[in-house]
């Protein structure tokens, strides 16, 4: 190619064919820069379309070098398309894209990828209603012929519009506004809530499997979160990227440092636990010796081993890697006859309604589970009977009793 292409990598597909994308400087992507590539939709094959490879390379490269400049200053001009508007959103540093957490902006850089490689180029003036249905008809249909529809895809999709869209109205760029009060006033069917929860039973049978397989971290696991109600991360930790410049400290894998999971100093001499849950800050507090079956997984694990993070991958003798918890635990899972529709993420989900179903009270369940609203906690409550029984006792009573008065 006798074009200057500042950035550009070729990658091969599943099938051989190479495909071409802009990647931003490593050093700039550590400090901030969004988006660390660039899909390139062109034929590398074809020398007609070298020219246009390279223009795409300069125009990009450009607007990260003036990033660099003025680390995330706005530019002063804006082109009016929906690819330019992604970017903005991106990098602009008084977007909310820049305080969002690690985790969430790289689920936001998928979906921000994809539309701009459907629509990027599509001028915002040039859109309207019949633009926003096709895109989320096109999102909602099935992967393949005779499967689900993807309505969480397509709400997502639509989700992220209004998103970026609404980012557009605060920084006063053009057409945002005319089509911010279209979104607004458009309903798009959402996923109906999930139903599915893990029940006791469920737990029972996946640590009856887990001790069989030696996975016992799998089956503390478990019980932990059923018990105490708290997310997966909060039990088993998470990887986030070593910020730049950062010394490689703690559990470090593959440029991320583990951190948030649970560990033996959250358990206290009386078996009592306190952790501070990553979503809201609160502290969740539960007397584990209330809890037989998490006193008896704890037991499986030898007293001098009760140190640092509380759920390890057996395997590889730290905790589990990213993804790798949720696909050992779907492999005991399936052992141990959970249906497929089960997730381990229902195990909060089924702690909660099983305290329901009981008769607690909503609010105790809201604290427990360190939830700030117990409009929160009334989402996780999944079909359950106890509350119902509760209110039939009352009116048979109140019945009875207004015919002994009779």
């Amino acid at each position: 190619m006798n074009f200057e292409t500042p950035g550009l990598k070729r990658r091969p597909n599943k099938d051989g064919r190479m495909r071409l994308y802009w990647c931003a400087r490593a050093d700039l992507v550590k400090a901030g820069y969004r988006p660390p590539t660039v899909p390139l939709h062109y034929d590398w094959t074809d020398p007609a379309q070298h020219a246009l490879v390279s223009a795409a390379c300069m125009k990009l490269q450009a607007e990260m070098l003036e990033w660099s400049a003025n680390r995330g200053v706005q530019r002063a001009t804006f082109n009016g398309t929906v690819g330019d508007l992604i970017r903005r959103y991106q990098t602009d540093a008084a977007s909310p894209y820049r305080r969002i957490k690690w985790n969430t902006a790289r689920t936001y850089d998928q979906v921000l990828a994809s539309l701009d490689k459907a629509v990027g180029g599509r001028a915002l003036a040039r859109l309207g209603l019949d633009d926003f249905r096709r895109w989320y008809d096109a999102a909602r249909k099935p992967k393949a012929p005779g499967g689900p529809e993807r309505l969480r895809k397509a709400h997502g999709l639509i989700s992220m519009v209004r998103r970026i869209v609404a980012y557009g109205v605060a920084a006063e760029l053009s057409e945002c506004p005319r089509l911010s009060a279209i979104l607004k006033a458009t309903e798009f069917e959402a996923p109906a809530p999930r139903r599915e929860k893990l029940t006791l039973a469920h737990v029972e049978s996946i640590v009856a499997k887990a001790i069989e397989e030696k996975r016992v971290s799998l089956a503390l696991g478990t019980v932990l979160q059923f018990e105490t109600t708290l997310r997966q991360r909060d039990v088993i930790g998470e990887w986030q990227p070593l910020p730049a410049g950062a010394a490689a400290s703690g559990i470090v894998l593959g440029g991320r440092r583990w951190t948030n999971g649970l560990t033996w100093a959250d358990l206290s001499a009386d078996f009592e636990l306190y952790k501070q849950t990553t979503k809201t800050g609160a502290i969740a507090a539960h007397d584990l010796r209330l809890c037989p079956l998490a006193m008896k997984m704890i037991a499986l694990v030898p007293a001098d081993r009760r140190v640092g993070p509380i759920i390890i991958d057996e395997t590889a003798g730290r905790p589990y890697a990213e993804h790798a918890y949720a696909r050992e635990w779907r492999a005991i899972a399936e052992k141990a006859g959970v249906p497929k529709g089960v997730w381990n993420m229902d195990a909060r989900a089924g702690g909660i309604s099983e305290a329901d179903d009981a008769g607690a009270d909503l609010d105790d369940i809201r604290s427990a589970a360190a939830h700030s609203q117990v409009s929160t906690t009334a989402r996780y409550v999944r079909g359950t009977i106890g509350k119902s029984r509760k209110v039939a006792r009352l009116r048979a009573a109140h019945r009875a009793e207004r015919k002994s008065n009779d």
